[in-house]
């Protein structure tokens, strides 16, 4: 008996990766490895031919398909560490998601991080995608995302 051979568009899914995309979701990873002593190319976005989808380094460690450069923010600190709650709550100013957000933060020991990367309308698992972290980066939750809910911060 052999064994099952992979068929040409399971094989090309996997090299492709996943689409997490999902309405009224949002996808937070953080860092608290050094910003600055992260490699430029780690960042460095590859557009689809119409540049509404990118990939980089990190969106193929994490197994994405792609991601939407307009529906993420980024925030962090150069030099230093800030609070996650601080870091995630800046980029999207909803409080509709903190309090589960620090809770597993808690958990996984990310409550101070140097940097974050936040999804909107991505529900990224890392059960499907098989990964958590990279070198750089660890995959704290997807969370439910209300745009409409009380900010979290003043917003200027």
């Amino acid at each position: 008996m052999t064994a099952k051979q992979p068929t040409r568009g399971a094989t090309q899914k996997a090299i492709k990766g996943h689409d997490f995309s999902k309405k009224n979701k949002v996808s937070v990873w953080a860092s608290q490895h050094p910003y600055s002593d992260i490699p430029d190319a780690y960042f460095e976005e590859r557009f689809s031919r119409n540049n509404t989808r990118a990939t980089n380094t990190w969106s193929r460690n994490f197994n994405l398909r792609f991601f939407s450069p307009e529906k993420m923010e980024t925030n962090g600190a150069y030099d230093g560490s800030l609070s996650i709650e601080k870091a995630v709550g800046e980029c999207s100013f909803s409080s509709s998601y903190i309090d589960v957000l620090m809770s597993k933060a808690r958990k996984k020991k990310l409550e101070t991080v140097t940097w974050v990367v936040v999804l909107f309308e991505y529900e990224y698992s890392p059960k499907l995608s098989g990964v958590d972290r990279d070198n750089y980066m660890a995959f704290v939750g997807a969370f439910d995302y209300d745009q409409d809910a009380d900010s979290l911060y003043e917003i200027e």
